[in-house]
């Protein structure tokens, strides 16, 4: 009697299941979307994200009218308060990065992301990539809003240069965006919200101004490649002790060592 051997099943063919790794088209675009997803669904962004409108505007108001009321509008440039404004308005959106991740853990959501998503690198990458994607355009906005604020209490009497305002604003979201990337990696290696906010005020304002505080020119020195200070060449455009490409590679380089620390621990621990 004849014996006819079936065909083996091609995977992917109709009728029959891909290998799970190619179910549903890529695995990055599905943890982008679900990141994606998750970030506009708290309200703790929300909130954040209008608190940092807040301290935006707020002290960019206040400090452009003490210099009006004190008579030192005389050589202030439309972008002159971004440095100080950015101090403050910065800790909302690390706020934002923090819970992205942080957030995850305190509700134990964190482990059905890594149910979903099994490759731990994927999951930091989708939220690195969300986050950069909503910073940046944000910074733009927060750089735009202290510009348009310093104008309308300055009017005339302040230098407006176009392509010194433009990098300035582009600048700021570029620094903005690291700080973030930074606060992300901090979160994900802390798993606490309050621990990586503390971090970040430690490292973004707490050691510059110590430092400062000591006079010591060494320390000086060795605090000024920390991220506050890298960011002032590209809010301002000084030269001084590094341009602006130093100091975007600096930012660079800061957001990539606590990206790699988290995922270092992220990859080894369990949720």
């Amino acid at each position: 009697m004849a014996t006819t051997n079936a065909a083996a099943p091609v995977a992917g063919a109709e009728g029959t299941p891909a290998p799970a790794g190619r179910r549903g088209g890529s695995g990055f675009a599905q943890a982008v979307a679900a990141e994606w997803t998750k970030l506009w669904g708290l309200r703790s962004t929300w909130t954040c994200l209008a608190m940092a409108v807040l301290l935006t505007a707020g002290p960019s108001a206040l400090g452009a009218t003490a210099l009006e009321a004190g008579d030192q509008v005389q050589n202030m440039t439309a972008h002159g308060m971004l440095p100080t404004v950015v101090m403050l308005s910065q800790f909302a959106l690390v706020a934002v990065a923090s819970l992205i991740v942080t957030g995850e853990y305190a509700t134990g959501a964190m482990r059905t992301t890594l149910t979903a998503v099994p490759v731990r690198g994927r999951v930091l990458a989708a939220k690195a990539l969300v986050l950069a994607t909503v910073v940046f355009p944000v910074g733009c906005a927060l750089g735009g809003v202290s510009i348009g604020v310093s104008t309308a209490v300055f009017g005339d009497a302040m230098i407006f240069e176009a392509d010194h305002v433009a990098h300035a604003v582009l600048g700021t979201a570029g620094y903005l965006t690291a700080v973030s990337l930074f606060a992300l990696g901090l979160g994900t290696a802390l798993r606490s919200t309050a621990g990586t906010i503390t971090a970040a005020v430690g490292v973004l304002i707490g050691v510059p101004m110590f430092a400062s505080m000591l006079g010591n020119e060494t320390v000086e020195e060795v605090a000024s490649y920390l991220p506050a200070d890298a960011g002032l060449p590209l809010m301002t455009g000084i030269t001084d002790p590094y341009g602006w490409a130093a100091g975007a590679a600096l930012l660079g380089a800061w957001a990539a060592l606590a990206l790699a620390a988290g995922y270092a621990l992220l990859r080894t621990r369990d949720a």
